[in-house]
């Protein structure tokens, strides 16, 4: 076994290259640019999934017989409305090149990371949640969009490739390894309170904000659980944190660690959040049929998330 691992160099790519490394299991990491810091065990390649030319070059000769295919443009409403042939030629064309650098190359299963917001508009079931198999898309936003047309392109074309598709549908990720950069301006709230308590600004939430926020640890170790698992997965798979949680809950956590001042006035907001409205949670059964799926505490989270970026822990009076 050798996965690549598209994205490398991102959010939840450098995750995933730090949960295989730590499996050891051999892993290519692609990115346009190199990470900005590298898992030892890992090889890393840079290529644009713009370039089919350059995108087989670096594939070919690789010995690779899997992709997780992390690498996206998660872009605002801003820079949808500004650039959307960008946004579309990178998470739906991007899609389709690698899809056939992958045959090129001799691989044979694809995991294509998706999003809940292929979901969009769509009603929870009775439940309350939105399931795999009986809640049908209904994509708003262009990143949605984009993401549910590569989810239906794949499925019609990767069969004739010789390639297994299964899509994994993620939740909101937070956590270690998050950053922001050109292709995700706007990080998670979780993130942007994390770096306002380190600069001890005060944070100004615009609501509670409630969701299946999961850490990034944990998704890696889903997604990873997947990637090495024997023998056929699902069509489709939702990776997401099993439980709800909100910001407030994400304040208290850090403020465990960190001077940390917050409040909710949505008339002068100082953390950004795309969505206008909340959304429902993914229900996770399957998921956690499959693999061993962890779910780490926020305040185990916070902990980690500290150490991860250096900061000594120290439990506040």
């Amino acid at each position: 076994m050798k996965i690549l691992v598209t994205g490398a160099a991102g959010f939840l790519g450098s995750a995933i290259c730090a949960e295989l490394g730590a499996r050891g299991v051999p892993v290519l990491g692609l990115d346009l640019r190199p990470p900005r810091a590298p898992v030892p065990s890992v090889d890393y390649v840079t290529a644009d999934l713009r370039d089919q030319a350059a995108l087989d070059a670096a594939l070919s000769g690789r010995g690779l017989t899997q992709v997780i295919h992390a690498a996206a443009l998660t872009p605002d409403a801003a820079r949808e409305e500004a650039d959307p042939a960008l946004v579309l030629d990178i998470n739906l064309l991007g899609s389709l090149r690698l899809l056939q650098g992958a045959r090129a190359s001799g691989i044979t299963r694809m995991l294509l990371l998706s999003s809940i917001a292929v979901y969009g508009a769509a009603a929870p079931e009775p439940c309350g949640h939105y399931h795999e198999d009986r809640t049908r898309p209904d994509p708003q936003s262009l990143y949605g969009i984009g993401k549910h047309a590569a989810e239906q392109s794949l499925r019609r074309l990767a069969p004739p490739a010789g390639i297994a598709l299964s899509v994994l549908r993620l939740g909101p990720i937070f956590g270690a390894h998050e950053h922001a950069s050109d292709s995700r301006q706007v990080t998670s709230p979780h993130h942007q309170i994390l770096m306002a308590a380190l600069d001890g600004r005060p944070v100004v939430l615009p609501r509670a904000v409630p969701a299946d926020w999961c850490y990034s640890r944990d998704a890696a170790a889903a997604i990873a659980g997947l990637a090495t698992r024997d023998g056929p997965l699902p069509d489709i798979v939702h990776v997401g944190a099993g439980r709800v949680t909100d910001l407030p809950d994400w304040c208290t956590a850090l403020a465990a660690h960190l001077p940390l001042t917050w409040q909710i006035d949505a008339t002068t907001p100082t953390i950004r959040y795309g969505y206008p409205t909340d959304r429902p949670a993914l229900a996770t059964d399957r998921l956690r049929g499959l693999v061993p799926a962890p779910r780490t505490s926020l305040a185990d989270a916070a902990a980690h998330w500290l150490d991860h970026v250096g900061h000594p822990l120290r439990p506040m009076p």
